[in-house]
């Protein structure tokens, strides 16, 4: 359940930035680096599938890591194995080659771009958020079919219809290309036309509403794209609420009258740091980060010295 029959590639952009502005070009379509986060999810899907293919194979279509990793209504929500909801995005049909391939492949060109602007964490974060929105938009559907809850999009199909792909994550990165750098041109292969970034993304979105609409042969697998984009739609632009994604135990939200204690207190002051050393910091920061991350000051900051080096 993919976009495997969407075919697209990137050409270069004619401008576009982060949140509409020119700090992003768009350079960032396509590319490969060994230590991105974009890089390994690609790498570990292909070696997932791989292994699916080979050492984990079975008699008929569904390997064993298929069969532990899937997501489905029974194993997902009735038996509440939960973890579900991460492991099917690593998974692929096994019977065909063009999910995973076109999958990665729609990850290589609009991954790097997502992962410059937010930072390799909560690219990370961000990634995994929009495959689980995907698996629970799934999953509410179903469940509304399985009740005859007759709703809009309502999937009529088994409990233990299983779904697979990477495809939720990749319409979630697709949704944010579109906010990052709106104006970048795409060329579609089948037509060979060109297409704004905005255009082509929520074409995308509105094909998969309305194939979940009118019942199509992959409704279930639209369900989950659609879940990814609205996800998507909402975190790269509240990029904030991704900070705690990993941090299961700690809460990095200030606390009930933290900000009143820290106004009234006064810090002793620090020496200031050269701007040099102020400006490598905040690079620094961006690198690590992204450039969402950035306060207002630390912008400011980089735009006077950016004038300052013309």
């Amino acid at each position: 359940m993919g976009i495997y029959d969407r075919d697209y590639q990137a050409s270069p952009s004619r401008g576009g930035g982060f949140g509409g502005g020119s700090g992003m070009r768009a350079s960032g379509l396509g590319g490969f680096s060994a230590w991105s986060v974009n890089s390994w999810i690609i790498i570990v899907n292909g070696v997932i599938h791989a292994l699916a293919l080979t050492v984990f194979s079975q008699p008929g279509n569904w390997s064993l890591l298929h069969q532990i990793g899937h997501f489905s209504t029974f194993e997902g929500f009735q038996r509440l194995q939960v973890w579900r909801l991460v492991t099917f995005q690593f998974l692929h049909a096994p019977d065909n080659l063009f999910h995973i391939l076109f999958n990665m492949f729609g990850m290589w060109v609009f991954g790097p771009m997502v992962e410059q602007a937010l930072g390799r964490k909560r690219y990370l974060a961000f990634y995994l958020t929009c495959g689980i929105a995907g698996g629970l938009l799934y999953l509410v559907l179903n469940l509304c079919g399985i009740l005859g809850l007759n709703l809009p999009g309502a999937l009529n199909v088994s409990n233990v219809t299983p779904l697979v792909g990477a495809s939720a994550g990749v319409f979630g990165v697709i949704v944010a290309c579109a906010y990052i750098a709106p104006d970048a041109r795409v060329q579609l292969l089948f037509p060979p036309i060109p297409l704004k970034m905005t255009w082509m993304a929520y074409g995308y979105v509105a094909l998969a509403v309305f194939n979940l609409l009118t019942g199509g042969n992959n409704a279930g697998g639209d369900a989950a794209h659609l879940g990814g984009a609205i996800a998507g739609f909402f975190f790269i632009r509240n990029p904030h609420h991704l900070i705690d994604f990993f941090d299961v135990f700690n809460d990095s939200r200030p606390k009930r009258g933290g900000a009143k204690r820290a106004r009234s207190s006064k810090p002793p002051k620090k020496p200031r740091a050269s701007s040099t050393d102020e400006v490598d910091r905040i690079l620094d920061k961006v690198s690590r980060e992204g450039i969402a991350s950035l306060t207002a000051r630390e912008k400011k900051i980089l735009e006077k010295a950016s004038r300052d080096r013309r």
